[in-house]
């Protein structure tokens, strides 16, 4: 029989293997800049007050979705490098979106045993093993090397060839499309930096699709697991600290809007800015409000951060220039005063505590030595990460003196020195703990060894008793 099908020509196939995942890339990245441009564009039509022209508020709104790639932005007054944080989540959503769709298309054209997931048909337990009856309801089957054989998915290496084959892809197309935007853009009133762009949107896009690619193709718990435990317990350990920390910081900001919710609402009300102008504040502040929860947890640690040639630190605040915003009526007016200080002390002793057991989690049966090392280690990590996002959080609006948000390597010291110190003690209060149940320390071990004690020394004593009268 002649098989009538037509081979795909020349152009048909370099579309699929090319045309196809750069225009998916284009217009994933697109639709967070038409976003923007919607938001912007809607505020500035409803507004009959503004003296800007269509090109103005487009501009405004390509400067916006640039800043959230990190971007710096040269105006005549001076430079912003200010990151909106939740504007931020949009190049990082979009690369990992075309990043899995690129794999996810591709992996049906890998061989069975590179695709990184678990290959169909029926389970071990419903296929008839050897020396095993058959499961109700299922024929026997006798076990072939495909069943047998058959490798979890955390078992299965990830494609390396064709992972950084399509994280290349699309993150350099995402990176050109960004840099054609910015250049189409630039104007002398507003001009965005080449070398910014090029860095921030390469970072944001291989960092997304890094984790798109590996999940499209099932790789993500294989290729966690290909790392070593000393990279892996670590890490672990930080990231947990870590968004113990955030979460906290997010608890306290929370709480303080609440607080300040009046004084929010009068500023709010003073601006005078309408239905639709207090729509663009609320979108604003929105995109900042992550910045600010990283802000609440640098002062919670004790650098503080700046705010326009000033500073808000727990001993002390001079007040600065603040933007037209109602949100940043909610910072504090003056110090903290000194019963506030045990409430700040509670998120380092949270996140350490977490990381303490992480790290015992992760390294059952080591020695006291070896885990106490990987301790200091993950409060090193955590402080470096905590390091990078608090300097991502800040920036300059404006003029050079107006730099907002908290000093990195500042945070990122006391972080790692509060998280060592709280890790370290509760480290050794759990060995202390083990070493006296007389078994490894795990969570609940304490206080079953102590019941299986009593249970021991009340049967002894009954045994007694019972000699006695005997």
């Amino acid at each position: 029989m002649v098989d009538e099908r037509i081979a795909p020509g020349p152009l048909t196939a370099l579309w699929a293997r090319l045309g196809r995942p750069v225009v998916s890339a284009v217009a994933t990245s697109a639709a967070g800049l038409v976003v923007i441009q919607f938001i912007v564009l809607v505020v500035w039509g409803t507004d009959t007050s503004s003296a800007a022209g269509p090109d103005d508020a487009a501009r405004v709104g390509a400067d916006l979705w640039l800043l959230a790639h990190g971007a710096t932005i040269h105006l005549s007054a001076g430079s912003v490098d200010f990151l909106p944080v939740g504007l931020a989540v949009l190049p990082l959503l979009a690369a990992t979106t075309a990043g899995h769709r690129r794999a996810a298309g591709n992996v049906e054209r890998l061989p069975a045993s590179a695709r990184g997931r678990r290959p169909r048909g029926p389970r071990p337990e419903q296929s008839g093993q050897p020396g095993e009856p058959a499961q109700p309801g299922h024929p026997t089957q006798p076990a072939g090397p495909a069943q047998t054989g058959r490798l979890s998915r955390a078992e299965i290496p990830p494609p390396w060839r064709a992972v950084i084959r399509d994280v290349a892809l699309v993150a350099g197309t995402q990176t050109v499309f960004v840099l054609v935007i910015a250049l189409i853009v630039s104007t002398p009133a507003a001009r965005p930096d080449v070398f910014t762009v090029v860095v921030g949107a390469l970072a944001f896009s291989l960092s997304g699709a890094v984790i798109g690619v590996l999940s499209g193709y099932g790789a993500l718990r294989s290729a966690w697991r290909a790392l070593p435990a000393s990279v892996r317990v670590p890490a672990t350990a930080a990231l947990t600290a870590f968004t113990s920390m955030l979460a906290a910081a997010a608890f306290g900001v929370a709480l303080v809007l609440a607080a300040t919710l009046p004084e929010i609402a009068a500023t709010d009300r003073g601006l005078g800015a309408g239905v639709v102008g207090g729509v663009g504040l609320a979108a604003i502040q929105l995109a900042i409000l992550p910045n600010l929860v990283l802000w609440a947890l640098a002062y919670t640690l004790g650098p503080g951060f700046a705010v326009g040639g000033g500073f808000v630190r727990p001993a002390e605040v001079q007040s600065g220039l603040f933007p037209d915003l109602p949100v940043f009526a909610a910072l504090p007016p003056g110090p903290l005063p000194r019963p506030g200080w045990l409430v700040l002390a509670v998120v380092p002793l949270i996140a350490g505590t977490m990381l303490a057991l992480s790290v015992r989690r992760g390294m059952v049966g080591t020695p006291h030595r070896d885990r106490l090392r990987t301790t200091l280690v993950a409060a090193g990590v955590g402080g470096l990460l905590l390091m990078v996002v608090t300097q991502l959080s800040a920036g300059r609006l404006g003029s050079g003196s107006a730099r907002f948000g908290p000093s990195g390597w500042l945070v990122g010291l006391a972080a790692a020195a509060e998280l060592a110190a709280v890790a370290v003690v509760v480290s050794g209060v759990a060995e202390l703990a083990s070493r006296r149940a007389g078994q490894p320390f795990e969570v609940g071990s304490v206080r079953t060894a102590s019941l299986k004690r009593r249970l021991q020394s009340s049967s002894s004593a009954s045994e007694r008793a019972t000699r006695r009268h005997s």
